[in-house]
């Protein structure tokens, strides 16, 4: 079983090859710019150095969120039709859990930006994805939520991002349905706040 992994919850996108559990290949992805988007030609060049096509792919999990939203959305959306069009099944997994590559079994509070001074953060016990749903919080309590939990802090703060590879350690779980799908984004976007704002009384 061939699988694509892909994430994109962060600036520092990745994407990934598994195969019966092991990582064949995997790469970071260039930071997008206004005009450019690489997430798909990073995948094409990935399977390409693998000496595989998409026509060998029998699976594809992509990272739900929370994150970015542009990030996030244009790797569902890369994901969903891939799948689409190869007529595979999508497997959609947490993104936070995808930060504790190479990380030793234990607890950990598993951070990611959420912007505006805010914090995603998941307490989960390692390895697997136990405890892998999250809150926001301010920056500022991120430190006093893993002393309470007696969890290491891990994340953007210490060098660590989400790893796609980390998906051949993580339990997919069934396949999304393609139709209604959506990553979870952990937050309103600055602009359906405005909206909001601009629509209370």
């Amino acid at each position: 079983m061939t699988v694509l992994a892909l994430d994109a919850s962060t600036a520092r996108a990745t994407v990934a090859v598994l195969r019966s559990g092991a990582v064949v290949a995997a790469a970071e992805v260039a930071e997008r710019s206004e005009h450019v988007e690489p997430l798909l030609p990073a995948v094409l060049a990935l399977l390409a150095s693998a000496s595989l096509s998409l026509a060998d792919l029998s699976a594809i999990v992509c990272g739900a969120g929370p994150g970015g939203f542009t990030g996030l959305r244009t790797a569902a959306s890369i994901a969903k039709g891939l799948a689409m069009g190869l007529g595979i099944p999508l497997y959609a997994i947490p993104s936070l859990p995808l930060v504790l590559s190479d990380r030793p079994p234990g607890r950990y509070a598993v951070t990611l930006d959420a912007g505006r001074g805010d914090r995603f953060v998941a307490l989960i016990n390692w390895p697997g994805a136990e405890g892998a749903g999250f809150r926001l919080v301010p920056a500022a309590q991120v430190a006093s939520i893993a002393t309470e939990a007696g969890a290491m802090v891990v994340g953007p703060e210490t060098g660590l991002w989400p790893q796609a590879q980390v998906a051949a350690q993580l339990d997919w779980g069934q396949p999304v349905d393609l139709a209604s799908w959506e990553p979870d984004y952990g937050r309103d976007s600055a602009a359906q706040d405005r909206r909001r704002a601009g629509a209370a009384p």
